[in-house]
């Protein structure tokens, strides 16, 4: 998914989150742009996805109490 696609999509979350309020689209993409395109400038696309966010446990060794 590019940067645009990725923008659009967090919009539209921040739009249904604050309860679908009209006349405020610049607002919601102007704070999804702030949050998704860092993760593209550093040159990581997929730092912001929710698959990176989720950390997996990892069992533990025997010497770890």
């Amino acid at each position: 998914m590019n940067a645009d696609e990725r923008i659009r999509q967090r919009a539209y979350e921040i739009w249904q989150a604050e309860g679908q309020p009209e006349g405020q689209e610049t607002e919601h993409w102007q704070r999804a742009r702030g949050e998704i395109e860092p993760f593209y400038k550093e040159g990581d696309a997929e730092a912001g996805s929710v698959e990176s966010s989720v950390a997996i446990p990892m069992p533990r060794t025997g010497g770890e109490q």
